[in-house]
Order: C-alpha cells, then structure tokens, then sequence
C-alpha cells in the first residue's frame, strides 16, 4: 500500500489517482466524524462528499503533508459546522423529506433510520468510548489507527472498545452493517466529487461557504 504521504504528494500535483486512492481510504472515517457531529445518516453521507469537495479545491494549501489527517479531521468538523449552522437558519420543511414510496428515497429514508439509531446507541456509551467505537465500525479502522488518530496507546484503545462494546450490547453491529451497506461505493464518491470539481467554472467553492 502506498504511504500517506506519497499519496497527499501526487495528489497535490494532480494525480487523479492519487486522490482517488485518499477517499477510498479514508471515506469511511469522514463518515463516522460526520454522522458523530449530524446525526443524521443520510446528510452525513452527503457531506461526506462535501469534506473530499473541499478537500480537493484546498490541498494544494497543505504545506506539511504529514500533517493530512488533522487537516481532514479538521475540514470534516468545519463542514459540518457550517451544515449545522445553515440548519438552524432555514429549517428543512416536512414536504421535503423522503417518501418511502419511491426505491431510492425509502433507501435513503432506511439509511436515516438506521443513522438514528446508531447515534442514539452512541450516546448511551461513555464519551472516551464513542470515538473509538465509531472509528472502529463506523469508519472501519484498525486498533493501531485508531491510536494514532486519538493520540492513545493500543491498549488504552483495546479497553475503550471493549467498554464500548459492553455499553452498546452489540446490538450496534448488525445495525451498523445495514448502515455500512446501504453507503454509495467508495468509487461513485471519487467519480461523483470529480464531476463536481474536475471541470473549469464548477460551483463547489460557492456551494461550501454558503451561509458563512
């Protein structure tokens, strides 16, 4: 596997492939920051795309690409803000919600169930726990990723997921898996983001800093 920094290196340099490879490896982890911070499946999904749009337009400003996970860590939390944020001004009217009537929104409108459940399950786990626990099956990250992305040693990581575990009473796997499955392909997220932000005069810049 190519290392990180390799990859943040070509990708700055335009390497399509590159960059592809970066959403295929970490998707899974901007999903779980971002239905941690949403609660909401669906719309965690979408912003999901939204991370990598930004991402995309801004990585060339990443000086340090060692430094790439904080800084999508950070993206991730800021594009959520600025979801939360344009909520709270103009809430989402009922008429807009899914109608299960149609294959495509009763799946999305499945996906926002099952998101309501798995955050509502996580907020029954002690705080030090959550994280681990999301990271571990929400994003799919080992335990020795999970470390380093929480600054922990394995074993302080071994012991929040076993509490988190024992809190949740596994009954946040088989939900999860739905959950997990019910998620676009990594390669329809590369495709979808490079159709938004591939061409001249794309609107994704706009798009992302409304409501700032």
């Amino acid at each position: 596997m190519t290392d990180l920094t390799t990859l943040v290196q070509r990708a700055v340099e335009g390497d399509a492939s590159a960059f592809s490879a970066l959403v295929a490896r970490y998707r899974g982890l901007v999903y779980a920051i971002c239905l941690s911070q949403v609660g909401q499946a669906a719309e965690a999904q979408d912003l999901t795309q939204e991370v990598f749009v930004r991402v995309y337009r801004d990585l060339a400003d990443l000086r340090d690409p060692d430094k790439f996970l904080p800084w999508l860590r950070r993206v991730a939390r800021n594009v959520c803000r600025m979801w939360l944020r344009r909520q709270r001004a103009a809430p989402v009217p009922l008429e807009t919600l899914p109608e299960p009537a149609d294959p495509d929104s009763a799946a999305r409108f499945r996906q926002s169930e099952l998101g309501n459940i798995v955050n509502d399950m996580l907020a029954e786990v002690s705080p030090k726990s959550r994280g681990a626990l999301g990271l571990h099956y929400l994003a799919g990250c080992t335990e020795e990723e999970i470390a380093a992305t929480l600054g922990l040693s394995p074993t302080t990581v071994k012991s929040r997921l076993r509490e988190g575990r024992e809190q949740a009473k596994r009954k946040l796997l088989p939900v999860v898996r739905e959950l997990l499955s019910l998620q676009i392909s990594s390669e329809e997220m590369v495709e979808q983001i490079m159709t938004r932000c591939g061409s001249p005069g794309c609107v994704c810049a706009d798009t992302l800093t409304e409501g700032r």
